[in-house]
C-alpha cells in the first residue's frame, strides 16, 4: 500500500484505503466534474508514526498493539486518557523523510493555507458523521507537519475513543486516512443535497465555516431537475462571514470558535468578520446559480448515488474568473438507521444542523410532541423529547429526558435556561424536527455542535449517554479566593442545590420563584387536577389560580417554603435574591392568566402569599434571603408592590432588602425615581432587555439571529444602568445571559463598577476564571499608571 495517493490515481479498489470522501471525489473527478485538487495521506504512515511515539505512561506501553484499557463511563478519566493521547500525537515530530515527503506533495498544490480532512472507511451501520473534524493551517513546512498530526488526533478525542469502544471497533483496527486539500479565499461556498424531485443548494458568503458551525443559516435555492429551473429561492440569515487572511498577523475581527485541538486561534489562517450591510442579500447572483446548476446535472448523470457535494466559489488569482470547485460530496445509498421508516425511495435527510442551547451528548428513542399532542405524566426511559419549543408546559418532563430537540427556540428562552442547569443536551432551530424525526427513532443529540443524527438501534448510545451531562467543574474546593466581584449564581430548580457548596459563589443572585415552583407544585393533591392529568389533557399546574383558593393557600406556602429553606441554610450567611413569580410567559403559554396587567388582583394576592413565605422564613432564622420584584414598568407599579410589602411585616427586618429586575428600558429614564420611592438594589436581566430594546423575541432568536447581547447598544444601556446606580449609591448587580455567552463582557462590567455578576450552573467556572483576569488586568494597568 503507498502511503500518498492523489485523487487522480484512485481506483475502485482502493476505496478502503483512502477513505468515503476521497474516493467520492476521486469518482466525480474522473467524470470530469471541477474536483479541488488533493491528496491521500494513508494509514500506513499513521500507524508507522504511532510506532515512533515514545509512550511514556503505562497506560499506553502496549499501543498501539493492543486496545487501550479504561473504563469509558468515567468521563474524567476518558477526557483525561483523549487529552494525553491527543497531546502526545502532537508533541512528536514526524520523522525527517516523512515530513519531506509531506512537504513535497503539499508544494504540488502551491496554495498558502491547507485543510486536513480524517476519514475511515467503516462498516454500513457505523459512521463518522459528526465525529471528526477538519484541520485548518497555513501551509509552510512545520505547520503543515502538525495540522497532520492534529488531523490525527481527532481520532482520539474523548468523543471519538468513546464511539470505538460503543460501536465494537478495536482501535488497532482503524484505518485512518487524511485528505489534504487547498484552503483558499471564496466568495460563496455552500453544499448540494440532491433528491429525486428537488435539488437544494444551500450557500453563503465567503467559506464553508459559518455553516458547518451553525452560525449562519444558508440561503436555499430550489431547483426543478428536470427544468434545471430555479423554483423557489428562500434568504438566509447571514451574520458572519470567513474568508482566508491576507498574512499570518492579520487580526480577526470577529471572535473565532475553538475547534482544533493544540491550536490556538492566532495560529489559524481564516479571519472572522461581520457581514457588511451591501452583502446582506442572496449568496449567489442568478449568472452564478447557472453554472452550479450545470454541475449538479453532470454529477446526476454521472454518479446517480451521490446525494450531497460541498462547494466553493473560488477565484485563485485576480485576472481569472471565479470557478466552482466541489470539496466534498457522499452518498446515502447505505442508511444510517435501519428503522423501516426510512426506507423509502427518496433519500431521507439524516443529519440536522441547529442552534445548540445546552451543551452535552445524548442519545435516545425520540418521543415526539407536537403542539396539539396530549403531554404526559411520565416519559419512557432514554427518551429524547422532540418539541416545537421548549415552553413551560413541558418543565416536567425535561428530567425524564437524556436531550431534547425543539423546532423554535434561542439561547435565552427559559427553556434553554433550565436545560442547562438539568445539564440536558438541547438543540433548537431543526425545522419540522417534530415531522422529520419520527416516534420510537433513535436520536443522538450533540449539544456542543447542534447536531442531531439518526443513530442505528442495533448500536444505541451506552446508558451512561443518557445520564445528565453536567459541565465539569474543576474548582470544587470550598476555601477558594474570591474575586473581588463577588460571583453569584442562578438557579431555578430545587434539585440544583447539591451542586452549590462545591462551586466558587458568592451567593445566589437570582432564584427564578416560577420555574421552581412548576418543579415543588407538580402533582397537586387535587383530584380534579390529577383527573386531567391521568388522561393527559392538560397538566394544569400552572393555573396559579388555583393556590390562591384559601384552602390551598397553606400548602402553596409550605411547598415553597421547604426548599427556600434548605437553600437559606446551605448558603448562610450568603446572600439569596428570590425573583418574586413571574408569570408572563407562563400566562402567555397557557392562554389563562391576564398577565398583561401587572396590578391584576391575581397576580396582587399571589404576591401576599410570597410575602407570607418570606416572612415565615426571616421569622424562622433565615434571613438571607432578599427580595426582587420582575418587570417593573412604572414607579406607580413599584410603589404599589411596596404598600403590599410594608403591610406584610417584612420591613420591620432591617436587612431586609427590596430589590427590582432592570430589564424593562424606561428603568434607564427613571431610576433615580425608583430609588427615592424606596428601591435598594437592581438586578440587570439582559434576557428581557435584549428582547425589548431591539424588538425581538428571545424564544424565536432562529429567526431573527444576531448578536444583540454584544451590540453596543445593549453595552451603552447595562453601563448607563451601572453609573445611575453607583451615584444612587445602590448596589448593581447582573443576572442575565450576556456574560455567561459574552465573556469579553465581563472586564467591561468589572470596570464599569458592576456589584456583582450572576450566572448559570455551567458558566460558573469560566466566569470565575474570566472575572478573576479581568480584575488583575485592570490592577496591572493602575500600577503601571502610577509608575
Amino acid at each position: 500500500m503507498n502511503n500518498f495517493y492523489w485523487l487522480h490515481q484512485i481506483q475502485l479498489s482502493d476505496r478502503e484505503v483512502v477513505g468515503e470522501r476521497a474516493f467520492y471525489l476521486s469518482h466525480l473527478l474522473r467524470q470530469g466534474c471541477p474536483v479541488l485538487p488533493g491528496f491521500v495521506v494513508t494509514a500506513k504512515l499513521f500507524w508507522e508514526f504511532l510506532q515512533t511515539i515514545d509512550w511514556l505512561e503505562p497506560l499506553f506501553v502496549d499501543f498501539p498493539q493492543s486496545s487501550l484499557y479504561f473504563d469509558v463511563n468515567q468521563p474524567r478519566q476518558l477526557q483525561a486518557i483523549a487529552q494525553r493521547l491527543c497531546q502526545q500525537l502532537i508533541d512528536t515530530q514526524l520523522s525527517e523523510f516523512w515530513s519531506d515527503q509531506i512537504q513535497a506533495n503539499i508544494d504540488e498544490l502551491n496554495t498558502p493555507a491547507l485543510i486536513f480532512y480524517p476519514s475511515l472507511s467503516l462498516p454500513h451501520h457505523l459512521q463518522t458523521s459528526g465525529l471528526l473534524d477538519a484541520v485548518i493551517c497555513w501551509g509552510d513546512h512545520q505547520t503543515a507537519s502538525d495540522g497532520l498530526k492534529q488531523a490525527y488526533a481527532e481520532f482520539f478525542r474523548a468523543r471519538g475513543l468513546l464511539y470505538w469502544q460503543r460501536s465494537g471497533v478495536r482501535l488497532q483496527d482503524l484505518q485512518p486516512a487524511v485528505l489534504v486539500q487547498p484552503l483558499q479565499s471564496a466568495s460563496a461556498s455552500g453544499f448540494v443535497k440532491i433528491q429525486r424531485n428537488c435539488w437544494e443548494i444551500h450557500s453563503t458568503w465567503g467559506l464553508e465555516f459559518s455553516l458547518l458551525w451553525g452560525e449562519n443559516h444558508p440561503d436555499i435555492y430550489s431547483i426543478q431537475p428536470q427544468t434545471g429551473r430555479v423554483k423557489q429561492q428562500h434568504l438566509g440569515a447571514k451574520t458572519i462571514i470567513y474568508d482566508l487572511k491576507s498574512s499570518v498577523d492579520q487580526p480577526t475581527k470577529y471572535p473565532i470558535p475553538q475547534k482544533q485541538f493544540g491550536t490556538t486561534l492566532s495560529q489559524l489562517p481564516i479571519y472572522a468578520s461581520l457581514i457588511p450591510e451591501p452583502q446582506q442579500g442572496f449568496s449567489l447572483t442568478p449568472e452564478q446559480l447557472q453554472p452550479l446548476i450545470q454541475i449538479i446535472q453532470q454529477v446526476v448523470s454521472s454518479s446517480p448515488q451521490t446525494t450531497r457535494f460541498d462547494w466553493r466559489l473560488c477565484q485563485p488569482r485576480p485576472e481569472e474568473e471565479p470557478q466552482f470547485y466541489l470539496i466534498g460530496a457522499g452518498s446515502t445509498e447505505s442508511p444510517v438507521s435501519s428503522n423501516p421508516v426510512n426506507s423509502s425511495s427518496t433519500p431521507r435527510q439524516q443529519h440536522f444542523q441547529g442552534l445548540a442551547v445546552a451543551s452535552g451528548q445524548g442519545g435516545g428513542t425520540a418521543y415526539i410532541l407536537n403542539a396539539t399532542a396530549p403531554i404526559p405524566s411520565q416519559l419512557p426511559d432514554n427518551t429524547v423529547l422532540v418539541v416545537p419549543a421548549i415552553t413551560l408546559d413541558y418543565l416536567p418532563l425535561l428530567k425524564q429526558t437524556v436531550a431534547i430537540v425543539a423546532e423554535r427556540g434561542g439561547m435565552t428562552s427559559h427553556g434553554a435556561i433550565v436545560a442547562r442547569e438539568l445539564g440536558i443536551p438541547a438543540v433548537c432551530g431543526i425545522v419540522n424536527a417534530t415531522a422529520q424525526i419520527k416516534m420510537g427513532e433513535s436520536v443522538f443529540v450533540d449539544g456542543n455542535r447542534g447536531e442531531v443524527y439518526f443513530m442505528e438501534q442495533e448500536h444505541p448510545v451506552n446508558e451512561r449517554l443518557a445520564k445528565r451531562s453536567f459541565q465539569q467543574q474543576h474548582l470544587l474546593e470550598t476555601d477558594f479566593i474570591p474575586n473581588a466581584t463577588p460571583l453569584m449564581v442562578n438557579i431555578s430548580q430545587s434539585i440544583s442545590m447539591q451542586r452549590l457548596p462545591f462551586l466558587p459563589i458568592d451567593g445566589v443572585g437570582l432564584l427564578r420563584s416560577e420555574l421552581m415552583a412548576i418543579e415543588v407544585l407538580e402533582n397537586p393533591q387535587n383530584p380534579t387536577l390529577n383527573s386531567w392529568v391521568s388522561q393527559g389533557v392538560d397538566r394544569n399546574h400552572y393555573n396559579f389560580s388555583y393556590w390562591i383558593e384559601p384552602e390551598q393557600q397553606p400548602q402553596f406556602i409550605q411547598r415553597m417554603a421547604e426548599p427556600l429553606h434548605q437553600l437559606a441554610g446551605l448558603l448562610s450567611p450568603r446572600p439569596i435574591y428570590y425573583r418574586a413569580l413571574d408569570l408572563r410567559e407562563v400566562g402567555r403559554e397557557e392562554g389563562r392568566f391576564p398577565v398583561s396587567d401587572s396590578r391584576s388582583l391575581e397576580r396582587l394576592a399571589l404576591l401576599d402569599l410570597e410575602l407570607k413565605i418570606l416572612l415565615q422564613l426571616y421569622e424562622s432564622g433565615d434571613q438571607n434571603i432578599y427580595l426582587i420584584l420582575p418587570f417593573i414598568r412604572s414607579v406607580e407599579d413599584f410603589l404599589m408592590y411596596r404598600d403590599r410589602i410594608e403591610a406584610s411585616g417584612l420591613m420591620r427586618y432591617p436587612q431586609f432588602q427590596v430589590w427590582i429586575m432592570a430589564e424593562v428600558p424606561s428603568i434607564l429614564f427613571l431610576l433615580p425615581d425608583y430609588v427615592k420611592a424606596g428601591v435598594q438594589g437592581i438586578s440587570i436581566g439582559t434576557n428581557d432587555l435584549t428582547q425589548l430594546l431591539f424588538g425581538i423575541d428571545r424564544n424565536q432568536m432562529q429567526i431573527f439571529p444576531g448578536e444583540y447581547e454584544r451590540h453596543p447598544a445593549l453595552k451603552k444601556a447595562i453601563q448607563q444602568l451601572i453609573i445611575m446606580a453607583k451615584q444612587a449609591n445602590i448596589p448593581c448587580s447582573i443576572c442575565g445571559d450576556a456574560p455567561a455567552l459574552y465573556p469579553e463582557l465581563i472586564e467591561d462590567l468589572v470596570r464599569w463598577g458592576i456589584t456583582s455578576i450572576s450566572v448559570s450552573l455551567d458558566a460558573v467556572e469560566s466566569t470565575y476564571k474570566a472575572i478573576a483576569r479581568s480584575e488583575k488586568r485592570i490592577l496591572l494597568e493602575v500600577a503601571r499608571q502610577q509608575l
